[in-house]
């Protein structure tokens, strides 16, 4: 069971299933990182005090047809995003932990800095974005 910090700020949704995670796998045309996988199953979508949004699987398509990553950060897959114009981003392979921040203007994985190493860590400590 994955634990996620207590705060009265915290949103979380229902797991997703695996049927869910399939459906948004097809929608994108694409394999999610398993780290992520691994999150939806434990909340499908959750708001992280109020200041880090993670989409869950009804989201994923819209959010990131409508940043175009796929022209904008191909190889990539738009997962959340911090409320002030900033983009959580995973590269598209299936052992994947690390997240990237980008600028929604500019959306080029060059100018991504790292948050991450391990998306499940950076979840379970409250998403801390410096």
């Amino acid at each position: 069971m994955f634990n996620f910090p207590q705060n009265p700020n915290n949103h979380l949704n229902k797991p997703a299933s695996d049927l869910y995670i399939k459906e948004a796998e097809s929608q994108l045309n694409m394999v999610l990182p398993h780290a992520y996988k691994t999150l939806l199953k434990q909340t499908n979508g959750c708001s992280i005090g109020g200041r880090v949004l993670l989409y869950g699987t009804e989201d994923l398509a819209e959010r990131n047809a409508t940043r175009e990553v796929y022209q904008y950060a191909s190889g990539y897959v738009a997962i959340g995003d911090d409320g002030g114009g900033q983009i959580f981003l995973m590269r598209l392979a299936e052992e994947e932990e690390k997240v990237w921040i980008v600028d929604a203007g500019v959306m080029d994985p060059k100018y991504a800095e790292l948050v991450t190493d391990n998306l499940l860590k950076w979840v379970r400590r409250g998403c801390i974005v410096e």
